[in-house]
């Protein structure tokens, strides 16, 4: 049995020392122009994210822990979903990318997690244990929701002229909120059994370490950490943007860079799940963050859009649909088994490595 000593050693909230600091500095130096300034801004901020990142996901693994699968994933999933579109209106309203920015930041959360995370949880469970298993079911239904879900907001509009009109929106707003409605119905209710796998359920070994603390105090600090994570990315905005310029790298990063930082918490609990060799948690993080961020993201942005008669582009270039298109087919065929081993993270992390190809295209 633990001492109090080792479970209250555990929950001390060193990275919200980092987060002020860098917030701190982020704030006094945020408008400098040295080049080394801004350097030392971006390796703070990144740092400042992680390790908030890293504190989110212990929160949220105690939570899971107590709740179960799959309401476990769902607390970490739906604050960062919530908090990542408050960042992306922010940029929407006041950056040079605005139009852009949500098509950007959705196309990059869709491949950085179905690519390259998944990618990096197979490639490196598989190492591990040569195969990893999880309930294809709840994967399946994972995947009916993203189709869909990414044909109507990023594919569809490229062929009518990079957008939808204004009721055309209002009408996908609809069909997305609607469909995530359902889906939660299915994953939390009705069809719950498809998103647990009972090996992991009944292991009885590698949970989270006991807390004495409430779920108010856990609920607390997990939403602290991520606002941590929102805040400290939108303060490093410019400097951001001073670092882009001068290095000459394309608008569309910036929804790149949004979509990495702000996925960051669920990146690395899926990691740190798989590598316990819980890989139907991993999915559930993964896979579930994919849907609820386009559900969730594009009613919200599309309303403020609307509010503030802001242009939203959405539809993707040619060569970004194919890797879209392709990136969808692979899961179908390496996630609908139920067992999958490092070759499977290997394909998909090569498509990744394309996608980042492409950025700089």
């Amino acid at each position: 049995m633990e001492s109090g000593k080792d479970i209250f050693t555990r929950h001390k909230e060193y990275s919200l020392i980092m987060a002020v600091v860098a917030g701190v500095t982020l704030i006094l130096l945020n408008h400098s122009e040295n080049f080394a300034v801004i350097i030392i801004l971006n390796i703070l901020a990144v740092g400042s994210v992680l390790y908030s990142a890293f504190s989110a996901v212990r929160h949220a693994d105690v939570l899971a822990h107590r709740f179960g699968e799959p309401a476990g994933s769902l607390v970490l999933t739906l604050a960062i979903v919530i908090l990542e579109a408050g960042l992306i209106s922010v940029i929407m309203l006041s950056g040079s990318a605005g139009a852009t920015v949500m098509r950007d930041t959705l196309y990059s959360a869709v491949i950085i997690i179905m690519a390259g995370l998944t990618g990096i949880t197979m490639l490196l469970g598989g190492y591990k244990y040569k195969n990893l298993h999880f309930n294809f079911k709840g994967v399946n239904h994972f995947l009916i929701s993203i189709i869909p879900l990414t044909l109507i907001v990023l594919v569809i509009p490229a062929v009518l002229g990079g957008s939808y009109t204004n009721p055309q929106l209002f009408v996908v707003s609809f069909i997305c909120l609607s469909l995530y409605i359902l889906f939660l119905i299915i994953q939390t209710k009705t069809h719950r059994v498809f998103f647990i796998y009972e090996d992991e359920d009944n292991d009885g070994q590698n949970h989270s370490k006991p807390s004495p603390h409430g779920n108010v105090w856990h609920f607390t600090f997990l939403a602290i950490h991520l606002a941590a994570v929102i805040g400290i990315t939108k303060l490093n905005a410019y400097p951001l943007e001073y670092l882009f310029a001068k290095a000459g790298a394309p608008a569309v990063l910036k929804g790149t860079v949004i979509a990495l930082l702000t996925l960051s918490p669920e990146g690395l609990g899926a990691i740190s799940t798989t590598l316990k060799n819980k890989t139907q948690r991993a999915m559930n993080l993964l896979l579930g963050s994919v849907v609820a961020t386009i559900s969730l993201t594009v009613p919200i942005i599309v309303l403020i859009a609307a509010l503030t008669g802001r242009e939203l582009v959405l539809g993707l270039d040619m060569p970004h649909i194919i890797l879209l298109f392709g990136t969808l087919m692979l899961c179908q065929i390496s996630l609908t088994s139920g067992k999958t081993n490092a070759h499977n993270g290997a394909a998909h992390l090569a498509l990744f490595i394309v996608y980042l190809m492409l950025l700089f295209q």
